[in-house]
């Protein structure tokens, strides 16, 4: 069963996601190894997904991010450091294969993005229809009812259907830690914002006791495993997971 819909009086002020971002950074500028905080050991993949995972939450939120909305094109257009095939793998050849490097680099690309003053956010190139980003005044309140993460899985399968490849829509290349970050990053922007999320909880749980996945680990390894290294169909037997979760029916009275 899903959970009670959480109103948007019931949560606080979302956190941008630059303010996370520069978390990050200040935790891998003052340590010399990882797991970091939030994102566990450096993977640019994973962390390009973490944050599109953020955002989308964000979105669901309906909150106005004003400025920080500017950021890709600001890193497009003016630092001319975003290329076609996208930070995380062109940062990646930068540096041989450097997953720490590579995401410092775009994280201090961040920082620079966060110290600009008004006027130079106000000149960043607008290609879209509306007032441009630094015009807009931000709003983190919430204004709508925040969207549960199995809720977001299940339209994410539905969006892709039987379509091979259509998984890329939503993560890019199709890798099971890319999936694994977009979750973690949307499950971050909601309990950030006071959103308790507890049906994902009771959904790993049940993978654990209903599907045998071992304790302690995510599913990502054991899914991959099962499906004999095809990550689209590990992905897509995850989100299976979760519609037949969602439609077991339980008495009020049976344990969480």
């Amino acid at each position: 069963m899903s959970q009670r819909p959480v109103s948007p009086a019931e949560v606080k002020p979302a956190v941008p996601l630059h303010d996370v971002l520069l978390r990050i950074r200040e935790d891998m500028r003052g340590r010399t190894a990882g797991p970091y905080r939030y994102i566990g050991m450096p993977d640019v993949g994973r962390m390009q997904c973490f944050i599109v995972g953020y955002v989308e939450c964000l979105d669901s939120f309906g909150v106005e991010r004003g400025a920080e909305g500017l950021f890709r094109d600001w890193l497009r257009d003016v630092k001319k450091a975003l290329p076609g095939q996208g930070w995380e793998e062109a940062y990646l050849e930068e540096f041989h294969g450097d997953h720490q490097r590579a995401l410092l680099k775009y994280l201090d690309f961040v920082a620079e993005f966060r110290a600009l003053p008004p006027e130079a956010l106000a000149a960043i190139p607008w290609h879209y229809e509306g007032e441009q980003g630094a015009a807009r005044v931000p709003s983190w309140i919430p204004v709508r009812s925040p969207v549960p993460m199995l809720d977001m899985l299940l339209e994410v399968r539905q969006v892709i259907g039987d379509v091979p490849g259509r998984l890329g829509l939503f993560i890019g290349p199709i890798e099971v830690k890319r999936m694994a970050g977009f979750i973690d990053g949307y499950r971050l922007c909601l309990a950030l914002a006071g959103a308790r999320d507890e049906e994902y909880a009771r959904f790993e749980r049940w993978l654990q006791e209903a599907k045998g996945l071992p304790p302690g680990q995510d599913w990502t390894s054991p899914l991959l495993q099962a499906c004999q290294g095809d990550a689209e169909q590990a992905i897509r037997q995850l989100l299976a997971y979760v519609a037949e979760f969602r439609a077991l029916r339980r008495s009020p009275a049976d344990p969480e």
